[in-house]
């Protein structure tokens, strides 16, 4: 608790300061390069905190014997988590720090289409993956998700019911790929945890 409420009054004083920079002078490009990279970094660390903050809950809540999470950014260093009696073996044997990047560009390598450019991979199975998770393992993670979509989802509602403008309505690309059809309409704007897959 101590550690949290350390790493919040850190965030706060990083925010005061970037808010003082502001007001001093016009940011060139290079600092608000650097302004929005350092936003980044802060989401990275707000939802790795969201995810940690759930398995821990899991654990205790759901009487999980135990978790790993690993995040691999676009560029830069691995994040990942593990319990205590699973840390060992996810740095050692695992080694996710390593082994994770080496996976994904394998990954790419073999579903890259020729003729592609490699910033362009296939998602064709990301549908189908969602699909096999649970509900509340889903309703979870679309959780932690909305605590970092913009506009803040504080600013709708759930009892208001008017969705906000990233909620899917139906009419999305990748709508069609989930083989659901046009007539269905679009999930009904709810928790995410009383939300059920069709």
């Amino acid at each position: 608790e101590l550690e949290r409420r350390m790493w919040r009054d850190r965030m706060l004083l990083r925010r005061l300061k970037e808010q003082n920079k502001g007001k001093e002078g016009v940011v060139d490009n290079a600092k608000q390069r650097q302004s929005q990279e350092q936003a980044r970094r802060k989401k990275m660390s707000r939802a790795q905190d969201g995810i940690l903050k759930y398995m821990l809950k899991m654990m205790e809540v759901c009487k999980a014997q135990g978790f790993v999470y690993g995040i691999i950014p676009e560029n830069g260093k691995p994040v990942s988590g593990a319990s205590d009696n699973l840390r060992a073996w996810w740095k050692e044997k695992v080694r996710f720090d390593r082994n994770g990047p080496a996976a994904i560009a394998k990954y790419q390598a073999d579903h890259s289409a020729p003729g592609k450019s490699e910033d362009c991979c296939t998602m064709a199975s990301t549908p189908h993956t969602l699909q096999e998770l649970q509900d509340t393992t889903l309703g979870s993670l679309l959780s932690a998700l909305m605590q970092h979509c913009d506009p803040p989802q504080r600013r709708f509602p759930l009892e208001k019911g008017v969705a906000p403008p990233w909620w899917p309505n139906g009419d999305e690309e990748w709508w069609a790929q989930l083989g659901l059809p046009k007539d269905q309409g679009p999930p009904p704007y709810k928790k995410p945890h009383d939300l059920k897959k069709a």
